[in-house]
């Protein structure tokens, strides 16, 4: 095995070196009822003021505020009705002194008129409508461009269109939208002591169930995953698999066969391709056995085989790297601080994440951690929905220590 390469790298220093020869993906132009959950590739501005026209905000009474300014329960005010105007249609009439529209809820505001009363707090005659106390001029009226202005950058280029993101783009008549393309990821599980999901156990075996992760993770970030089968700790399979795959992949990602025993090949296999191995090792536990390679334009990210560990590698190396391919911005997010419901007893010699599940209580957040976890242990990570962030070098942490925090949510 050749040593060339770095090793031992920091996350930031890792994602830094991999992002230093990778790119944006190319866009492509897709149906508004398709976009949720891709990423914007432009700005999206307002082309007209929404909603385009002033309107009532409920059933009631458009009129001249200054007409009923002197109202009282002794001295009411009565308006001649002179037009009912329903949502979805324009008034006719212009309203001059002594005048009110019957306006129901989304209708336009008729000219002349500036102010709306509730149809509640007024008494209605035959072709009239009484007041009894004065209306500040503008209540009740939703102004032109209450919601978006003309020429008000709405969306912003590298945002995931949301839920109310595609709600957005329908209300600016957007039929169709620009985005960059998904991630295609191919997903290579190594190792002799695998068996498929519907495979009955064996001696010595263990079910591949750290790929279903991992899959599962890609897809909730609106990329484009791939599971490709089990390998064997053969590095010619391995390279074959690497070849077969590469002309249809953005990025490969395999695990398993990235640390030091007699049967992890990785690195062996990537040199009989004669890929361009860019570092080996990271400085965070769980995690710490990864390899990131390049061939051929495509990105090989080489994870543990221990289910946990490479679930971290993928949510603090492989996120930031996926989530730049596909064209997103502020990846990560910003951590947090919570406090540590029980003690951590394990010193930390190295970087450390820990799993847990937010709490809030009074008023300050802690992050409840499972009692057990292990780099093989997929279970403690069920229901969790932040990580917390151990620094290098810190001792056994007591219940109300502080650490930093990330929402998983952003991750996932």
């Amino acid at each position: 095995m050749s040593n060339y390469y770095p090793e031992g790298l920091t996350i930031e220093e890792g994602v830094e070196k991999i992002l230093a020869v990778t790119g944006k993906l190319d866009t492509e132009i897709i149906s508004v009822t398709e976009a949720h959950n891709r990423v914007l590739a432009e700005d999206i501005t307002a082309a007209e003021d929404m909603p385009p026209f002033a309107k009532s905000p409920y059933d009631g009474y458009a009129f001249r505020a200054e007409d009923i300014e002197n109202a009282d329960r002794e001295h009411p005010v009565t308006l001649q009705v002179i037009e009912e105007v329903p949502a979805g249609h324009y008034p006719t009439k212009a309203l001059g002194t002594g005048q009110a529209t019957k306006i129901l809820t989304g209708a336009p505001l008729p000219e002349g008129a500036d102010t709306i009363e509730k149809f509640e707090v007024t008494e209605v005659g035959e072709g009239s409508v009484t007041f009894f106390e004065p209306v500040k001029q503008g209540s009740n009226v939703i102004p032109a461009g209450d919601n978006m202005k003309k020429g008000e950058v709405i969306l912003e280029k590298g945002t995931k269109i949301t839920a109310s993101g595609c709600g957005l783009l329908a209300e600016l008549g957007m039929a169709q939208v620009p985005v960059y393309k998904k991630v295609r990821v191919s997903l290579i599980s190594t190792g002799d002591e695998l068996l498929e999901v519907g495979e009955p156990m064996e001696p010595a075996k263990i079910r591949n169930s750290s790929v279903y992760t991992l899959n599962a993770y890609l897809e909730s970030w609106g990329m484009k995953p791939r599971m490709c089968g089990i390998v064997r700790d053969r590095a010619e399979l391995i390279a074959d698999a690497v070849k077969h795959e590469q002309p249809k992949s953005d990025v490969i990602i395999t695990t398993g066969g990235v640390s030091v025993g007699d049967y992890d090949c990785l690195q062996d296999a990537m040199e009989l391709i004669g890929a361009e191995i860019l570092y080996w090792k990271l400085k965070m536990k769980p995690g710490m056995a990864f390899l990131a390679s390049r061939y051929r334009g495509t990105l090989i990210l080489s994870l543990s085989g221990n289910p946990a560990a490479a679930l971290m590698e993928l949510l603090m190396v492989a996120r930031p790297v996926l989530g730049t391919l596909a064209g997103e911005k502020d990846v990560m997010g910003k951590p947090f601080t919570v406090k540590l419901k029980n003690a951590f007893p394990k010193k930390s010699k190295v970087r450390r994440f820990i799993p847990g599940r937010l709490e809030i209580i009074d008023g300050t957040a802690y992050i409840d951690v499972p009692e057990r976890q292990g780099n093989g242990m997929l279970k403690p990570l069920e229901g969790c929905d932040i990580l917390g962030e151990i620094p290098s070098g810190s001792p056994a942490l007591e219940a109300g220590d502080s650490i930093q925090a990330y929402r998983l949510y952003r991750l996932f």
